[in-house]
């Protein structure tokens, strides 16, 4: 029993020694802190590098392309004067109704309709009107201006007779082509000629007193259908919108 005792003994001391002799394992929790061993600790390798940039940080070679310097952020601008304001629905390309009564809208006025019928002399005073006198038919009104003041036509027509005519001395007819003619006698000068067409307010001569007259004016007469089938002038002018006042209607 002895025996055994001290052999177990000495063979557990030689166990022991042989286990000192030898260097232990270091672990990996005292070589992850740090340790004064020989034995160099195997560092812990590094993540690999990511082929793709962040998106967070750019790249430098990104930022250095002409490209990405030509890029801008658009800036709300005010809109130009008279511009109309653009709504979601002008961006979406979609019709709109504008309310052209809010718009300043810059035009040209158009000049007034020419009248159809106007005064062959409107600066003259009526010194005769249409009737009887001296015996025989007055066949127009008579219209008193200055000697040399513009006799102009009636209304828009041909000229169908331009010289002397008689007592009538240098005269005008015009064919309206309406049925109507007008005639203008006693003129001191004309200024249209035959076969010529003439507006409303055309000036076909000058005021004078060539003929059988006593003094300058205008002797003007209307005639239905034909020459020489005279109306009273005044009336039927008045009947156009033309008020010759001096006679009786």
């Amino acid at each position: 029993m002895i025996g055994a005792a001290l052999s177990a003994t000495l063979l557990a001391g030689g166990t022991a020694a042989s286990a000192s002799s030898s260097p232990a394992s270091p672990s990996p929790e005292f070589t992850a802190s740090g340790s004064s061993s020989s034995t160099p600790a195997s560092p812990e390798p590094a993540a690999p590098a990511s082929s793709s940039p962040s998106p967070a940080e750019p790249s430098a070679a990104v930022r250095r392309t002409p490209a990405a310097r030509s890029l801008s952020v658009p800036r709300e601008t005010e809109p130009a004067a008279g511009a109309l304001p653009q709504t979601p629905a002008h961006a979406a390309g979609r019709r709109v109704s504008v309310d052209l009564g809010a718009v300043r809208v810059a035009h040209k006025e158009r000049p007034p309709a020419a009248p159809a019928w106007v005064n062959p002399n409107p600066s003259g005073a009526v010194t005769s009107c249409f009737g009887p006198r001296w015996g025989r038919l007055h066949a127009g009104v008579d219209l008193a201006a200055p000697s040399g003041t513009p006799i102009v036509a009636a209304g828009a027509g041909v000229v169908v007779r331009a010289g002397e005519a008689d007592g009538y001395g240098n005269a005008v007819l015009i064919d309206h082509g309406n049925g109507y003619l007008t005639h203008y006698g006693h003129l001191a000068t004309i200024t249209v000629t035959e076969g010529q067409g003439v507006a409303a307010g055309r000036q076909v001569g000058t005021e004078g007193s060539t003929g059988h007259s006593t003094g300058p004016h205008l002797h003007f007469e209307v005639h239905r259908g034909r020459y020489q089938n005279p109306v009273e002038p005044t009336e039927w002018m008045r009947e156009h919108g033309v008020d010759i006042t001096g006679c009786a209607g």
